[in-house]
């Protein structure tokens, strides 16, 4: 095997290398000399690399890394706890050797806090010097509490911490992480193990010294986070909370988002009336706003939303059960360029509900009630995802308002050739992009297929893409079409079965790129000769049926 790679130049293998995962690329130095050799002396290769440090590391490793240029910038560590893991003691003897050689700068924790603890006494150098740490907490529930311990990071500018249910109810901070460079943080608690864990436990770590934080993503429960948010944070524009507890809900918001006047980006979950007018009222600057989880319920919706002159980014999802009520019955976002509607459900006293965004580039409307959400936009709106079920009435200057659109994604049931009425909207669409995901049943969409393609003369990329696991069938007289469409160039045909086939291949003259994984072809008089119906392109198994990802390149030359 050596001998084959070594055969390569360097070229492919760095190609090679940057399409795998971190987790991977370090084991393929393991397999191969001569990857070792290139992962581990190659400049541009060894700043990616992400090297596990497990304490056990096999000789040829050690030597690779005594070889290497210092080029490193990003390490793993694993550290013990249980009985199949190696020794902290050697964990940090490997540490030691290796931080003597490197410059890192990228640094990654997973253990229990003893092992910890023991690691930051150890690698103070280490720790001191990085500028982006990754802290795991696994679940353990026989480790010993201790006072809580400080940890100066000079230099740290990101921290992501993730800690696993501990088994403890109100466990005391183990840590105190004194961080005055602190740029960006995210404090999540993942309570997989006991769900009721996320409304009582708090994180080990607290945050100190961090006044030039800008971004912070965050659990919010108990009380931790008082002190925290009771300190101005004027450098803090992005702010992510991750599952308030219905507790904290009802605390006093405005002693919170007083003190970030310049948030841009927020993104809450659970969210409802009150915290969002407080949010309105301090926070004067919105640019990105992210609902997740919502009931705004008291009829103050449109009032709450008091940034028409600088949001461009309004997402809100309402996980099948997100209601809006608004006294007025309209809602005036004259700098809104991008638009995420999804499950959100007009309350019965709401009636018709109007937004108007002038300035809408892009809209996404899933699970919607659209025959009462009216949409006034103006000439930019250009691209266009929605569903299309069939029974399902929209508003009736819905269509007229896609006039201009170019990229339509359409997720669509056996119903969906009821948008064929409407088709005359799309003539200007250049992508057009077909997703079944919902049905229990096969289906056929000859109608609205051969609707698209006689309505879209200038459609440059189509993709038809069946998620489910029952058939999506097209019959290959609509399929035939296709050579109508003389500016195609990238055709994706995903889990589709062509039936009915009653002629010899089309013809695509100016297909740059054709994508036919797991499609299947009924053709019981072999008018194809086994192979697939796009001239020239494609070569079938035996039983007509592309198992694998099959792609035609035109580049390339082969599939």
């Amino acid at each position: 095997m050596d001998t084959d790679w070594g055969a390569l130049p360097l070229e492919p293998l760095e190609h090679i290398f940057r399409q795998l995962k971190f987790k991977d690329r370090l084991a393929c130095s393991l397999v191969c000399q001569h990857w070792n050799r290139t992962l581990f002396c190659c400049p541009a290769l060894a700043r990616g690399i992400v090297l596990g440090i497990s304490g056990d590391q096999p000789a040829q490793v050690r030597e690779a890394l005594r070889a290497s240029q210092r080029n490193y910038r990003q390490l793993s560590i694993v550290l013990g706890g249980d009985d199949d893991q190696p020794d902290n003691g050697s964990v940090n003897e490997f540490l030691t050797e290796v931080v003597g050689l490197w410059n890192v700068q990228n640094v990654s924790v997973v253990g229990e806090p003893t092992s910890l603890l023991d690691c930051f006494r150890s690698n103070e150098a280490l720790f001191g010097g990085i500028t982006e740490l990754s802290l795991e907490l696994t679940k353990n529930i026989d480790w010993s509490p201790f006072g809580k311990q400080d940890v100066t990071m000079g230099e740290l500018k990101k921290l992501h911490y993730l800690q696993m249910y501990l088994g403890r109810e109100r466990v005391s901070t183990a840590f105190r992480l004194i961080v005055p460079k602190l740029e960006s943080a995210g404090i999540v608690l993942d309570s997989m193990a006991n769900e009721e864990a996320l409304y009582w436990e708090d994180p080990l770590i607290d945050l100190e010294g961090c006044d030039k934080m800008v971004s912070l993503e965050v659990d919010l429960n108990t009380t931790m986070w008082e002190p925290f948010f009771a300190v101005d944070r004027p450098h803090l524009e992005r702010l992510l909370i991750r599952r308030a507890s219905d507790e904290f809900q009802e605390r006093d918001w405005d002693r919170i988002f007083q003190h970030m006047p310049n948030l841009r980006d927020v993104e809450m979950v659970f969210s409802s009336d009150v915290m969002l007018a407080s949010l309105k009222r301090n926070c004067k600057k919105l640019e990105k706003l992210v609902l997740n989880g919502f009931c705004f319920h008291n009829g103050s919706f449109a009032s709450n939303m008091g940034w028409s002159a600088t949001l461009k980014q309004l997402f809100m999802d309402g996980w099948l059960n997100g209601g809006v009520y608004s006294r007025d019955p309209s809602l005036n976002l004259s700098a809104l360029e991008d638009l995420q509607w999804k499950y959100v459900e007009l309350t019965p006293a709401q009636g018709y509900f109007t937004l108007i965004a002038p300035k809408l580039r892009k809209l996404t409307l899933r699970g919607c009630d659209y025959k009462r959400f009216h949409l006034e936009v103006g000439p930019h709106l250009d691209r266009v995802d929605i569903d299309y079920y069939g029974p399902q009435q929209f508003a009736p200057n819905f269509f007229s308002s896609l006039h201009a659109v170019t990229q339509l994604i359409l997720h669509i049931n056996g119903d969906s050739f009821r948008i064929v009425q409407h088709l005359t909207y799309t003539l200007q669409l250049q992508r057009l992009e077909m997703i079944c995901g919902t049905e229990h049943r096969g289906y056929e969409i000859n109608d609205l297929f051969t609707a698209f393609v006689k309505h879209c003369p200038l459609l440059e990329e189509l993709t038809v893409r069946n998620e489910h696991e029952n058939q999506l069938k097209l019959n290959y007289e609509a399929f035939a079409l296709l050579e109508g469409l003389k500016l195609l160039r990238l055709l994706t045909f995903q889990y589709i079965t062509l039936t009915n086939v009653c002629g010899a291949a089309i013809r695509m003259e100016r297909l740059d790129r054709l994508d036919v994984s797991g499609c299947r072809v009924q053709d019981p008089h072999g008018m194809l000769a086994g192979r697939f119906p796009i001239d020239g392109h494609v070569a079938a198994t035996e039983n007509m049926e592309w198992t694998k990802v099959s792609v035609w390149d035109n580049n390339q030359r082969n599939f």
